[in-house]
């Protein structure tokens, strides 16, 4: 084989190889846009202190604030009133496990999705010192009841999301035509939510009738083993006359969870030390009230429970923690189970 004819060979060989080349099929770039994704991300739970949920509207935006103080939440925008824990970790893990994909681009579509500024609901997420951890807008409901529409404020990428918020955040009407944001669903109605075991005396005064119990050491006897031992405990007993008799603790436990567990159906407002509040104070009937509750720890702090006025006859009462201010209302039901404890707990003596 000569070396023309080798020559001429790949040559044609070259040129099948570049043919080839050209015309062997590609694989497509991802588009990333068309995966699944995190929506928000970048930061955990831990790092939000303070949460802003908004809706525009003619008059003044319709707005709750939520804030995080020493691990406890609260509401700014209802009476400093205390969060409810288990609403506000639900809205956040919904929010950081939240994933969907890109249902539009367009500019012109915000108006479809009723995502625009004005019509959405604003939800930000901010950290200890105010910076905007995350700031999405919430559009209308989805055809599928676990789903929604968000976008990011400023931006125009909608989202079609796999959480549906606006169940979260209770809003189960039109979005875009939503006036009021509801307050009372973040607040934590257990309204006093006391343990035996952070308090040294308690009292109950229910018309000019009191009972008054004080935890106290006590030596006890045991037999272990065929052998009898002592140990130290402390026991509450009743105070009376300036004697202390022996309660049935088990009683006293019950005690305990009617008049150191109250539920309210809804904070109604805040009372502060102010004498300008007196008003306040006569309005709800706690400026001399009949009925109360006094927790004092081992160093004297006292923690006061006042009961006011009847808000609607036979329905239930007012009632106040003087120690946030906060006013309650609470049913007469939950009222009657506390104050039965004047009659009933001194006759389960020993």
């Amino acid at each position: 084989m000569d070396r023309k004819f080798l020559k001429k060979l790949a040559i044609v060989f070259g040129a099948l190889l570049v043919i080839y080349l050209i015309t062997i099929p590609r694989q497509k770039g991802v588009d990333v846009d068309e995966l699944v994704q995190n929506v928000v991300f970048g930061f955990s739970d831990n790092d939000v202190h303070h949460i802003e949920i908004y809706k525009e509207t003619e008059e003044e935006p319709a707005r709750v604030l939520i804030s995080k103080t020493e691990e406890q939440w609260r509401i700014p925008s209802h009476f400093n009133a205390k969060g409810n824990q288990s609403k506000i970790d639900k809205l956040l893990k919904d929010i950081l496990e939240m994933t969907g994909r890109i249902r539009s681009k367009d500019p012109k579509h915000l108006e479809t999705y009723k995502i625009t500024d004005t019509q959405g609901i604003h939800l930000i997420l901010k950290d200890q010192g105010e910076k905007p951890l995350a700031n999405l807008i919430i559009g209308k409901r989805a055809d599928d009841a676990n789903t929604g529409f968000v976008r990011f404020s400023g931006f125009d990428k909608v989202y079609a999301v796999d959480k549906n918020l606006l169940s979260t955040l209770s809003v189960y009407g039109d979005v875009d035509t939503l006036t009021v944001l509801k307050q009372n669903i973040w607040v934590d109605l257990q309204a006093v939510d006391k343990k035996s075991d952070d308090y040294a005396e308690l009292a109950l005064i229910s018309k000019g009738k009191n009972v008054h119990i004080r935890k106290v050491d006590k030596t006890k006897e045991e037999t272990i083993d065929d052998s009898t031992v002592t140990r130290q405990v402390k026991e509450w007993v009743l105070v009376k006359n300036n004697r202390e008799i022996d309660l049935d603790q088990k009683k006293v436990n019950d005690f305990f969870r009617d008049v150191g567990k109250i539920r309210a159906t809804e904070v109604v407002d805040r009372i502060s030390n102010s004498l300008m509040q007196m008003n306040k104070v006569n309005q709800y009937g706690l400026g001399r009230p009949a009925h109360y509750i006094i927790f004092q720890k081992a160093d004297g702090t006292k923690e006061n429970v006042l009961f006011g006025k009847m808000y609607e006859k036979d329905k239930g009462y007012y009632m106040q923690t003087q120690e946030d201010g906060l006013v309650y209302k609470v049913t007469k039901y939950n009222f009657d189970k506390v104050v039965k404890w004047v009659e009933d707990l001194p006759e389960n003596t020993k």
